[in-house]
């Protein structure tokens, strides 16, 4: 039987055979939709390539878009995911640029530095984009795309994310199940797809449970506003319980209740999310969910080398498990 060449490939797809090596090769200037019809070609013609068009064997040049307004946060999230990702990166042999997107950037449809003028093999984005932007990158970065926190609804990419609407739900569930029927919400939904996301699902819970929402229990407060316990707005009717939408917030609220006289567990419940280091070292110790920012890079990592093998399309949710403290009072006993 003849062995199948790359001219083989270019000729059944009416491409060049540069363009087919390229392709097999992992490098840039192919789109990720050619480079899956090169793949699915070789493979259903039988292609038997040399070692070096293994994919997998090239030194490969990512970036990693953030956001500025994730990395000015103070939970890590963004930070640390991105030191494991470039740790996995460098373990392999790769490169990857960490470029922060200004809002000026993102609004004017304009890419940061080197992207303009350099090929990328893949792009991470790490935090939410608007769509026009995420739209204007596909159009001008013919790579790889994995988003990080976030999915977009029309687009090409592939996304790693925790479960926000189940998560906001199980915390919710869970104060209800300790005896709490005066459940707020602390955050600002606007934030971000993510806290909308947890505000939903604490919604669903509430409806399921038939207690309406009271909106004078919902603190609109920011991440990057929470080191400030004194300028949170706590309500004149306290609730017996906040879902807050972060530990860094659940903490903030924790102080400002403290500061206005309120104990807590006893007069007031939280819950956050994140399970960061400062949760073990309040006091109370706050009751958290796990989200594990190494598995988040890791994850994001294989979506990224699945799409390079022309085998994309993965929405992936990574579990995270829940963390009983001491920042809920069970209410049921008593």
């Amino acid at each position: 039987m003849r062995k199948v060449t790359l001219q083989d490939i270019a000729d059944q797809l009416g491409l060049t055979k540069v363009s087919v090596s390229k392709a097999l090769n992992g490098r840039p200037g192919i789109s990720a939709d050619t480079r899956r019809r090169v793949m699915e070609t070789a493979e259903r013609l039988g292609y038997r390539g040399k070692q070096k068009d293994l994919p997998q064997e090239v030194p490969l040049r990512y970036a990693l878009i953030v956001p500025e307004r994730f990395f000015l946060e103070t939970n890590g999230l963004h930070t640390e995911v991105s030191y494991h990702l470039s740790k996995l990166c460098a373990h392999d042999g790769h490169q990857l640029y960490s470029l922060a997107l200004s809002r000026e950037q993102e609004r004017a449809l304009r890419l940061p530095e080197p992207l303009g003028r350099v090929l990328f093999d893949g792009i991470f984005l790490l935090g939410e984009v608007e769509g026009p932007y995420l739209r204007a990158l596909c159009e001008k970065q013919a790579a790889d795309l994995v988003a990080i926190d976030f999915a977009p609804e029309r687009a090409p990419v592939d996304s790693v994310r925790v479960d926000n609407y189940d998560l906001g739900f199980r915390a919710t569930r869970f104060l209800l199940e300790k005896g709490h029927r005066r459940i707020g919400f602390a955050g600002d939904v606007r934030q971000s797809s993510a806290v909308l996301d947890r505000y939903f699902g604490y919604l669903k819970a509430l409806t399921l449970a038939g207690l309406p929402p009271r909106p004078t229990w919902q603190i609109e407060i920011r991440d990057d506003k929470a080191n400030a316990p004194f300028a949170v707005p706590l309500p004149e009717e306290m609730p017996t319980a906040f879902v807050c939408q972060s530990d860094l917030i659940a903490y903030s609220l924790l102080e400002a209740l403290r500061g206005a006289g309120k104990r807590v567990p006893q007069d007031v419940s939280l819950v956050g999310f994140d399970n960061a280091p400062l949760c073990a070292h309040t006091s109370p110790p706050l009751t958290t969910f796990e989200i594990n920012r190494h598995d988040i890079a890791m994850a994001a990592y294989a979506c990224m080398a699945d799409r390079r093998r022309a085998r994309g399309g993965r929405r992936v949710f990574l579990p995270c498990p829940f963390v009983e403290r001491g920042s809920v009072a069970d209410r049921a006993a008593s």
